[in-house]
């Protein structure tokens, strides 16, 4: 795996964003590693199989460790040129998308954030400015 990007959440948590492709199967692994503000570091999560499910715009994973704050891993195909992530005190996240598409398959957006609040809205913005449906 190696590192694609990197950031800070709103708490001070840094993260990285990893991703591998098995050149074998064509899959692609993505996974966020956190290391909090103390230097503790909560379990990671990530996800792995096709990049974009067949017919599909989006292949999303959300998850927390017992600690620390909640990720949040997009795989978007070519046709989205944006997300945005709504959570649930309304701050809204314009979220950037990483990666090459023709290496990965896949745009990788990530959203680390407090594990007291929840995504309520995600919104699919395709090429044309259109929202698409989350397919």
């Amino acid at each position: 795996m190696s590192v694609i990007a990197s950031g800070y959440s709103v708490d001070g948590d840094i993260w990285h964003l990893d991703a591998a492709v098995n050149r074998d199967t064509g899959d692609l692994a993505t996974s966020v590693a956190i290391e909090l503000p103390d230097g503790s570091r909560p379990w990671g999560g990530g996800c792995a199989g096709p990049p974009v499910p067949p017919g599909r715009h989006i292949d999303a994973y959300s998850g927390a460790a017992d600690f620390g704050p909640r990720t949040f891993i997009a795989r978007v195909a070519a046709e989205v040129r944006a997300l945005i992530v709504t959570l649930s005190d309304g701050t809204r996240e314009d979220l950037q998308l990483h990666g090459d598409i023709s290496e990965l398959g896949a745009h990788i957006a990530v959203l680390v954030f407090p594990r007291h609040l929840e995504i309520h809205r995600l919104d699919v913005i395709g090429a044309n400015g259109d929202i698409l449906r989350p397919v």
